[in-house]
């Protein structure tokens, strides 16, 4: 009678478990996540929360990213704005070189000009999508977008805007075009060629900070297909880690229903009359 009792009560243990079981695999399936706990797997676990604890950095680290990103842009799109400028004031100063012209088609060329040097004064005065100046003054805003780095989306103001080599010496490019225009109204072939002269540094030092920039572009353009790069391999090591396989957790279930439900209508048939005993 013990050896029987024995017997059952292991039997009732074994198909107790492949319920556990079962209903184990209809957690995962429907959670679809294979680890419920850190006991069920702690190696993985503790993979898992690692790179859950990555992940959370390197979302906040593509925000910079993104907001660097777009600040380079608006960068580039004003500095190609100014070069258009400069380079069309130095086409009317060399038009208006031309001792043939006359008094009132400088004048128009000098409405143009200086039409120019403030459109030039507005975009070194341009703010970003925040509110604040695209060309901080001074400094310029560096941002992290990696543990240990961090990127200058933008140069500053005087960088771009104020520091054009003149024989006169560093001079800001809106005074040069200004200048431009009096030199034009006065009608004198030296001030005309000095603001030539200005001109055509102001257009290399246009091109010159272009240059920077692009570069500075391509760099936040790199970091951020390296983000992507690393964000797929993460996912693609958490998800192996962690993630159910449905297409097995499914067959797994179902073999085990199988011996579950052979092993409990082989019970039932086997053991009526030792149950009825074990009730009594």
């Amino acid at each position: 009678m013990i050896a029987t009792n024995y017997r059952l009560t292991m039997e009732m243990n074994r198909q107790a478990a492949l319920a556990r079981d079962i209903a184990r695999e209809q957690t995962e399936i429907s959670t679809t996540k294979r680890i419920q706990a850190p006991s069920d797997d702690p190696v993985a676990a503790a993979r898992v929360s690692e790179i859950g604890r990555t992940q959370a950095n390197e979302a906040s680290f593509k925000s910079n990213l993104d907001l660097a990103n777009a600040l380079s842009a608006g960068a580039e799109t004003t500095l190609e704005t100014v070069a258009n400028a400069v380079t069309r004031a130095h086409e009317l100063m060399v038009a208006g070189a031309n001792g043939t012209l006359s008094a009132t088609n400088r004048a128009a060329m000098a409405l143009e000009l200086r039409s120019i040097a403030a459109e030039i004064t507005t975009l070194k005065d341009a703010r970003d999508a925040r509110g604040n100046r695209l060309f901080m003054s001074g400094w310029a805003l560096q941002i992290p977008v990696a543990a240990g780095l961090a990127v200058t989306a933008v140069g500053t103001r005087e960088e771009v805007f104020e520091t054009v080599p003149t024989a006169g010496g560093p001079r800001d490019i809106a005074a040069i075009v200004a200048d431009a225009a009096t030199a034009l109204e006065s009608g004198g072939s030296a001030p005309i060629g000095a603001s030539i002269a200005e001109l055509v540094a102001g257009v290399e030092h246009v091109a010159s900070v272009r240059g920077q920039q692009g570069a500075r572009g391509n760099r936040i353009e790199q970091l951020v297909e390296r983000y992507e790069t690393a964000k797929f391999q993460l996912t693609e090591e958490r998800s192996a880690l962690e993630d159910t396989d449905v297409r097995a957790a499914i067959a797994r279930i179902q073999a085990k229903q199988l011996t579950l439900d052979a092993a409990q209508a082989v019970f039932a048939r086997v053991n009526q009359s030792t149950l009825f005993d074990i009730l009594r």
